[in-house]
């Protein structure tokens, strides 16, 4: 003590130290500034990085406790527009609305790219998607279709049947070494004598450009509206291969045989003239993040060729779980995904659909899947963080407890599962959609017109506005 009356420094810091502390417990409007913490700078290390990482968790993971629920459904989701360009109202889509507003003047196609899982399996979705596209844009033709499929006799935008003895590869079943998987995820390996016959059907009754997809065929013909065999130059085939079978022929039919194994066949485009083709790439119980598996090359030379526009990624149904509130392990894989596809395909718009509402058997009946608003929100963070368009399904679908009225509504929209759209439904989401998608075109049309009046009267002062 007698110490510390004699030292001058360490008493003026003592009552320093006083009077600071007597300070920041002030309130602020004594204070006149915000509560200070006097001793922030000598928290341990460690506990900044768990709080930092607890951070992480709530922005990053949308990690919600199950009581606010609800609250989140109202005041998170709802307040999110169903269509984004991160002001409300718009879709941004820039580079699929610059393909549209030029094609009329080019020879070209445009497609889009529509990967999913089991809503838009059999062409559910996109078949009502594609027809309204066409018919503002032009174009006629179901696009891509695999070689064979589990809902095939389901499908009402082609007619197919196939032998039983194909070898199919997927995300579920590793390719084997000398194999790869195509655009849609699958690859489809011949057996001796493996065969596929498409008709057309009365969505579109012809077609006159049709294309094989393939990486290597030893033996293969294909018959034309039962007219004679006609042999293709498989011999050359070997790595990715796009073999045009018919171009500015009006076929109903299309039967191809594969008289030796080992022929690896990716799918085929069936078309008719210009315009915008929408190709369905479903794959059942598929969450997205295995599209990175689908060879570079492929997705890169396609998006080319077939000049790729717009890419829709509709996923999420095979992801949310009852009760899982983290899923920062699905955000962090499936952003690598993202970033695969955007690379891939450099001169696309992308946009990521969010899942729809999903039921429950509850205690007094069905109603909302708890975490689908946590994932809705995930999602449009996704989009958000990766500067790619986003749309709320689950709004336009109604929010929460939506799907019971579309299960049992009168007309029925979705299967007694609460889950998947039915086919009145699958018009209904198509539809939904589609005008959003037109409405942000208009919005864009406009912006362009003028800003190109304003550069002919900067070029010619005299021109007529």
């Amino acid at each position: 003590m007698k110490n510390f009356r004699n030292n001058e420094p360490v008493k003026i810091l003592f009552f320093l130290v006083i009077i600071l502390t007597v300070i920041s417990l002030l309130p602020k409007k004594f204070s006149g500034s915000k509560t200070i913490n006097l001793y922030s700078d000598i928290i341990q290390k460690e506990n900044k990085k768990e709080k930092s990482q607890d951070l992480a968790i709530v922005n990053d993971s949308v990690f919600f406790k199950n009581d606010t629920v609800k609250q989140i459904v109202t005041d998170t989701v709802r307040a999110t527009a169903i269509k984004i360009n991160y002001k409300v109202g718009e879709l941004d889509l820039t580079k699929f609305f610059e393909a549209l507003h030029n094609h009329a003047n080019k020879n070209e196609k445009i497609r889009i790219a529509w990967f999913g899982d089991s809503m838009i399996e059999g062409d559910l979705v996109t078949q009502d998607f594609r027809k309204l596209i066409q018919k503002k844009f032009g174009g006629s033709g179901v696009g891509f279709v695999p070689v064979t499929s589990p809902v095939a006799q389901f499908r009402q935008t082609i007619k197919q049947t196939f032998s039983d003895d194909w070898e199919v590869y997927s995300f579920m079943k590793k390719p084997k070494q000398n194999y790869k998987l195509g655009i849609g995820g699958y690859s489809f390996v011949s057996s001796d004598g493996s065969w596929v016959h498409y008709n057309a059907s009365r969505f579109y009754p012809i077609y006159s450009e049709v294309k094989m997809i393939c990486r290597q065929c030893p033996s293969a013909s294909f018959i034309l509206n039962d007219d004679t065999a006609h042999i293709f130059p498989t011999d050359s085939i070997n790595g990715f291969k796009e073999i045009e079978l018919v171009k500015d022929k009006p076929i109903k039919e299309v039967k191809l045989t594969f008289e030796k194994p080992g022929c690896e066949v990716h799918g085929l485009y069936f078309d008719n003239g210009n315009g915008v083709y929408v190709d369905n790439f479903s794959f059942r119980g598929n969450s997205g993040i295995p599209l990175s598996n689908i060879p570079f090359g492929e997705l890169q030379t396609l998006a080319t060729k077939e000049n790729y526009k717009l890419i829709i990624l509709s996923y999420g149904l095979n992801v949310v779980a009852h009760d899982v509130k983290d899923y920062s392990w699905y955000a962090s894989s499936f952003q690598k995904t993202l970033n695969y596809i955007k690379e891939a395909f450099p001169e696309a718009s992308i946009l990521i659909m969010s899942v729809g509402d999903k039921s429950y058997r509850a205690e007094d009946g069905y109603e909302t899947e708890p975490d689908i608003p946590i994932f809705v929100e995930l999602q449009k963070r996704i989009a958000q963080r990766s500067g790619v368009a986003f749309y709320n399904l689950y709004e336009a679908m109604g929010g929460y407890n939506s799907m019971v009225g579309w299960a049992e509504g009168n007309p029925r929209l979705a299967n007694l599962d609460y889950t998947h759209p039915n086919f009145a439904g699958g018009r209904k989401i198509a539809g939904m959609l589609f005008d959003d998608i037109v409405k942000s075109y208009d919005r864009y049309s406009k912006t362009v017109e003028v800003m190109d009046v304003k550069k002919d009267t900067m070029i010619n002062p005299h021109a007529k506005q």
